[in-house]
């Protein structure tokens, strides 16, 4: 579920997710050079692909960049630890992350979020016996006959999934992922629509996986906005002209494209 990349999130939205920083190597044909650093495990989001930083963060900064003139953008991976120190202290301009108040000491954050993560589904198999009852609940409630698939030592489920719903545990995504398909020992995963495709087709459970967006999860939209350091002089600038792009109607339509090809 990439809940390592949402460290640092208040402590009801635990989640992890690494997203992209920048470093400012200079001018190039009268546009400043940002280069953006991304995780390079947290596919579909991303990920280090041929020595590139590939996925749908690198691209919708891409996308937004490429609206700007003033500004280029390249790409780059290293550890989220880095990434945050690095953008504290000014070593690196900036990143994509939800704006937690810590965050917001040290980064100057763009006022709509440039992508919004969604737990709100539920993930099953088409060979699942209960599925009449999945594709039917209006709540958790209806759903406590059940079997949750949960992933060791994550406080957002602890927080977020009511405790009577039986838990079979797994230690990663992929774990969980043949727990619910190949092994059936659970009936249920709460995952991100994104994140569920990607495992599912990797492990070779794409053609039985089912994905149901339902309203009764609780704390399930993550936003996730792009921050640059104010150790950087023009931080303000580059984030008034980020808004700017996203209030266009034509970046919408193309970003939201862009989103839901991972979905």
């Amino acid at each position: 579920m990439n809940r390592h990349l949402l460290n640092g999130l208040a402590a009801p939205l635990q989640i992890a997710l690494l997203i992209a920083v920048f470093v400012v190597p200079g001018v190039s044909h009268g546009s400043t050079k940002l280069t953006f650093a991304f995780s390079e495990k947290s596919a579909p989001y991303s990920s280090l692909l041929d020595e590139k930083a590939v996925g749908l963060f690198p691209e919708l900064l891409q996308l937004t960049f490429d609206f700007i003139p003033d500004y280029t953008a390249a790409g780059l991976v290293m550890p989220w630890a880095r990434a945050q120190y690095n953008v504290r202290h000014g070593l690196n301009a900036g990143f994509l992350t939800y704006p937690s108040d810590k965050r917001q000491d040290y980064a100057v954050f763009s006022a709509e979020p440039l992508f919004t993560q969604d737990f709100g589904h539920l993930v099953y198999s088409a060979d699942n016996p209960n599925i009449d009852v999945i594709e039917s609940a209006t709540s958790f409630a209806d759903l406590s006959g059940l079997v949750v698939i949960v992933e060791n030592g994550s406080r957002w489920e602890d927080q977020n999934i009511p405790g009577y719903l039986e838990r079979v545990p797994g230690q990663h995504m992929d774990a969980m992922m043949h727990l619910l398909m190949l092994r059936q020992v659970g009936d249920f995963l709460v995952q991100p629509a994104e994140d569920a495709r990607l495992i599912a087709r990797q492990l070779g459970y794409a053609q039985k996986l089912k994905v149901r967006k339902v309203d009764f999860i609780p704390n399930s939209q993550i936003p996730f906005h792009i921050g640059v350091s104010r150790k950087l002089p023009y931080a303000r600038d580059v984030i008034k002209q980020i808004d700017a792009v996203m209030q266009s109607p034509e970046f919408e339509s193309q970003s939201n494209a862009l989103i839901e090809g991972y979905r």
